[in-house]
């Protein structure tokens, strides 16, 4: 025979567990949400590489926002000239560089070690080493050009994760 009291922690019993089951689906949706744009992300950053490796100079710029900028830095220091600021300018640069400075020459960005520093529903911070090399006409192999680690500010837009502010930091060794 059950008493009142049995009913009641019967029922409260399947109420939590219940109440548990809606937390854990919306957690998982919230995972399942996180997950995907951390997707999205890895293919935009490979995007970059093919992209700027394949001179596709409007395609590169539609990776970043509207007011997007792109800047090199060295020791953490600005490289003068290296920043360029908003979508029109980084396509102009990204022309300039295919048609003029990189004409002669393959480019290929090997990137590796991708973490996420911030993940949001709206915003990200990525870091990745990179291994930028060149093969020209009369290069056989492809050289090393570059090393560095890009870090990646992403904004959520209508259009996908675009990227706010792209920072190469180009290895230099120091000796102690």
């Amino acid at each position: 025979m059950k008493t009142k009291n049995s009913r009641f922690n019967h029922l409260l019993c399947w109420a939590v567990a219940g109440a548990l089951a809606i937390v854990a689906a919306s957690v998982s949706a919230a995972e399942d949400s996180l997950i995907e744009d951390r997707l999205l992300i890895i293919d935009a950053l490979a995007q970059y590489s093919y992209r700027w490796d394949g001179k596709d100079s409007s395609a590169f710029a539609e990776l970043f926002t509207d007011d997007g900028i792109i800047e090199r830095r060295v020791g953490g220091e600005l490289v003068a000239g290296s920043r360029v600021q908003g979508r029109p300018a980084i396509l102009e640069y990204a022309r300039q560089s295919h048609e003029f400075r990189l004409a002669d020459r393959q480019t290929r960005h090997h990137f590796s070690a991708l973490t996420f520093l911030e993940l949001d529903s709206s915003h990200a911070v990525t870091q990745n080493m990179a291994l930028i090399t060149h093969q020209t006409a009369g290069s056989d192999p492809p050289f090393i050009n570059g090393s560095g680690i890009y870090r990646i500010t992403w904004r959520k837009t209508t259009a996908g994760w675009k990227m706010t502010n792209r920072v190469l930091h180009s290895d230099r060794f120091i000796p102690q």
